[in-house]
């Protein structure tokens, strides 16, 4: 293999680990009533060392309704992070795209429990 394909190869590879998509999660801490929970990233990253390391702690992220009456602390969750902020939600209303901010942990949404 060419220097460039490894070059190429290795370029898309770290693209594509850092668009942050579904992933799996521990709840750590779970409100009912604000239907929010804190989850602990399960994917480890890696340096270019090869070290490991957890992810931060995600906080206050959204439980969508369908999976609200089985989160609770200890669960394991899938979560996503939407393609834009999800700062200036509003209801139905449109969303204008004044963030630069895209597929950020910041805006992580619990989509589902795991029971397997």
């Amino acid at each position: 293999m060419s220097q460039m394909s490894k070059f190429f190869n290795q370029f898309k590879r770290e693209t594509l680990l850092s668009i942050n998509t579904l992933a799996p999660a521990k709840v750590l801490e779970y409100n009912a009533s604000t239907k929010r929970a804190d989850l602990q990233p399960l994917f480890l990253l890696a340096d270019s060392d090869g070290n490991t390391y957890k992810q931060s702690k995600i906080e206050n992220a959204p439980v969508l309704n369908h999976c609200q009456g089985d989160v609770r602390a200890g669960a394991l969750v899938f979560y996503i992070c939407a393609q834009r902020s999800l700062a200036n939600l509003n209801g139905t209303n449109y969303v204008n795209p004044d963030s630069s901010t895209l597929f950020s942990d910041n805006d992580a949404v619990v989509v589902g429990v795991f029971d397997g």
